[in-house]
């Protein structure tokens, strides 16, 4: 990578503060330890993303008055509720959240009015001293809540803090929140608190009242009785508020010299009917707060910027706050491209390489503190079009001429001839190319002034000029000009419009064609009328494509879910590939499919008995399955039986089978998770054949690894390369 491009990975780490690993928010450790229990996931944090990313929203729950978890919950019954009801209301508001609880054994609140109560004035029964052992573990439970503040700001800078407590708990977050508010941007990052029945309330407290009903703003807690009062919650700003939820003649935070049991029922009534309105009206509150601050959505997201040509990418963000939103502080911008106030990223690239570029919204009206988001920019060496076919490989090289390699029996390589290849040759014509697609025996390319031409084997009509015989010269498809891309599989081929059309053609047995028949096809067919297609991938007997809108379809052959349903007969016409609208690329391999979401998010389907989803397993699966490991990928590639795929380190990583060293280890074994494939350069791309794979190093050199029995590895031998090797 060019010296910027080096930079900007090594600032990697900075820009990706605030998307970090969830583990990492805890750094001391990964197991919960005496200071805090963690929820088990984050809540709401998408489908298949291979990079856990912090939640929007931390809350911080302390139970109190005898509860605890059960059953598997995070928190006891009443903070429960209220965690639940803002879980809830979050995700329905875009926000993610991620619950972590603050253990401290508390005593019930029975033990307030000890074993003989009077019957009928609560408040009587209430000593200092039992007032005193009841509240014991509050102060090491405030430190440990601080404690755990400190270590988000480490972890999760950008994430919002609510904190939750009841009884004894609502004490700890009251100390908690006056102990934050005495350091200098203390509440900064806190959107607010809910203190369920809080035994410091008191009068006329700064917290809004509810309950069921609402006890008096006269009222005080019984620690603030029997054991004086502590500073009152701080004052609500602009995007900070407190609520009380205290129901009048609760024991703990409204007693009186009522009937004692009737004081013990009121501080358990929170869970339930009326109270429990109360905690959903307080979650209610705090969702509104966070929704001020902006957050970059998605908070990670993947880009393909072409050299030298225009490009653009309109970013965006969730918010509430009503007077919009600001982008600024780009950091590590490819050159050529610039960041405004709107959040368009635009310009015209000049330099290649992998850029980890971070950002910073902000609401301006409430203003607020900002939020960071990060763009993975990769801007390929030239058109970067590397294709590993069957047994040929192709590459569009800088300046746009295509040259080709490997088998060539029937004239797939585009030199005239028939004869083997060895070493790259050019393609004949001296066109200027924009694109390149091999596959089987057939080869199709986009020039520059968007005409397709295909060569090769033209048995079942992929060649898209009707019946003939193979071509070992490029003949063009139809006489359109506005071609965009192309996919060659082995039997059939697939070509976007710059108009947003899908077109196949070839042989149709499977319905690969998508036209809603099993009928071949000598020349391109038009897929349906859509017109907003943006990519689309030809597999082994199935096709894949993605819109604009994100969506993903599938149809064609469905022997092994390939088409991301369960196994069945053929599909001859589109079918949406789940619910999910954030695909970035797909890629088909023989009988398996990859992709990518605009989030750098990795995931497979279909055949796995060689372990070629890279998940871990050898199952077969019929929806998609996220890739192993903590990667964003940048591209990823489906080949016979082994993937590979680009993260945003310019790692190249391969899995499945190995037997001729196709997986770029060294080694000739099958792996069931991503590997590494050994180079001492970035990668900008790659693609997997049929037993080896070639990719593109931001050097602008081409290398390739695995099977050479062909010369497909373009070495000038014929003697498998477990290892990269150049082009040569």
């Amino acid at each position: 990578m060019r010296r910027r491009g080096r930079q900007a990975l090594l600032l990697v780490a900075a820009a990706l503060t605030s998307v970090a690993v969830v583990a990492a928010f805890l750094h001391a450790g990964s197991q919960p330890g005496p200071t805090e229990e963690r929820g088990r996931a984050v809540l709401g944090a998408g489908t298949a993303a291979t990079v856990e990313q912090c939640a929007d929203l931390l809350l911080l729950g302390v139970d109190g008055a005898g509860e605890a978890p059960s059953g598997g919950t995070t928190f006891g019954r009443t903070v429960g509720v209220l965690a639940r009801a803002l879980t809830r209301q979050a995700l329905a508001a875009d926000r993610t959240v991620e619950q972590v609880r603050v253990p401290m054994a508390t005593r019930p609140t029975a033990a307030l009015v000890g074993r003989r109560p009077h019957p009928r004035k609560a408040l009587r029964s209430v000593t200092k001293d039992r007032a005193r052992t009841w509240m014991r573990p509050v102060p090491a439970a405030t430190r440990r809540l601080l404690a755990l503040v400190d270590r988000h700001a480490f972890g999760c800078p950008d994430q919002q803090l609510v904190l939750v407590g009841h009884a004894q708990g609502a004490a700890v977050v009251h100390r908690g929140l006056t102990a934050l508010s005495a350091r200098r941007d203390g509440l900064t990052d806190v959107v607010g608190a809910a203190l369920v029945a809080d035994p410091d309330r008191r009068p006329r407290t700064r917290a809004t009242s509810l309950g069921a009903p609402a006890a008096a703003r006269a009222g005080r807690g019984i620690a603030a009785r029997r054991l004086g009062a502590v500073a009152d919650v701080p004052a609500r700003t602009a995007t900070y508020a407190a609520w009380s939820v205290c129901t009048t003649g609760d024991l703990v935070c409204d007693p009186r010299n009522i009937r004692t049991a009737k004081a013990l029922q009121r501080n358990r009534s929170y869970a339930y009917g009326a109270g429990a309105a109360a905690l959903r009206t307080a979650a209610r509150g705090l969702v509104e707060r966070a929704r001020l601050r902006p957050v970059p959505r998605p908070e990670v997201q993947v880009a393909t910027a072409p050299l030298d040509r225009p490009f653009e990418l309109r970013l965006a963000a969730s918010t509430s706050a009503t007077g919009g939103v600001t982008w600024g502080e780009p950091r590590n911008l490819p050159p050529g491209l610039a960041l405004d106030a709107t959040g368009l990223l635009a310009g015209t690239p000049t330099e290649p390489g992998t850029w980890n570029v971070s950002y910073v919204v902000r609401g301006t009206r409430p203003a607020t503190a900002g939020t960071t988001g990060v763009v993975v920019v990769t801007v390929p060496a030239g058109p970067a079009a590397v294709s590993a076919g069957g047994e040929t490989s192709c590459v569009v090289r800088e300046g746009g001429s295509a040259w080709c390699w490997g088998r060539n029996g029937f004239g797939q390589v585009g030199d005239g001839t028939t004869a083997t290849r060895t070493r790259p040759v050019e393609v004949v014509g001296g066109e200027t190319w924009r694109t390149i697609s091999t596959s089987g025996a057939t080869t199709c390319g986009v020039r520059d002034n968007g005409t397709l031409w295909c060569w090769g084997l033209n048995n079942h009509r992929q060649l898209g000029i009707g019946k003939g015989a193979a071509r070992s010269t490029p003949v063009q498809v139809g006489t359109s000009a506005a071609w965009t891309s192309v996919s060659a599989s082995w039997f059939h081929t697939c070509g976007t419009r710059s108009n947003g059309s899908l077109w196949c053609w070839g042989s149709n047995l499977r319905g690969q064609l998508g036209d809603g028949t099993f009928a071949h096809r000598g020349r391109p067919k038009r897929v349906g009328r859509a017109a907003d297609w943006a990519s689309v991938t030809a597999g082994g007997w199935s096709t894949c494509a993605t819109r604009t809108d994100g969506s993903a379809w599938c149809w064609g052959q469905n022997t092994f879910g390939q088409l991301g349903s369960p196994a069945g007969e053929p599909v001859p016409s589109p079918a949406l590939l789940g619910t999910s609208a954030t695909w970035a690329s797909l890629d088909a391999g023989w009988s398996h499919v990859c992709g990518t979401t605009v989030e750098g998010a990795a995931l497979c389907w279909g055949l796995n008995d060689r372990g070629q989803l890279g998940d871990a397993t050898r199952k077969q699966r019929a929806a998609p399955e996220p890739v192993a490991g903590d990667h964003i990928w940048t591209s990823i590639s489906a080949g016979d039986a082994t993937t590979c795929g680009v993260d945003n380190a310019g790692s190249a990583w391969c899995w499945g089978s190995g037997r001729y060293g196709q997986l770029g280890d060294g080694s000739r074994s099958t792996r069931t998770v991503p590997t590494l494939v050994v180079s001492e350069r970035p990668w900008l791309s790659i693609d997997a054949g049929w037993f080896h794979a070639c990719g593109g190093l931001d050097t602008g050199v081409t290398a390739c690894w695995g099977n050479n029995e062909l010369g497909q590895v373009g070495n000038g031998s014929t003697t498998d390369r477990p290892l990269p090797e150049g082009v040569s």
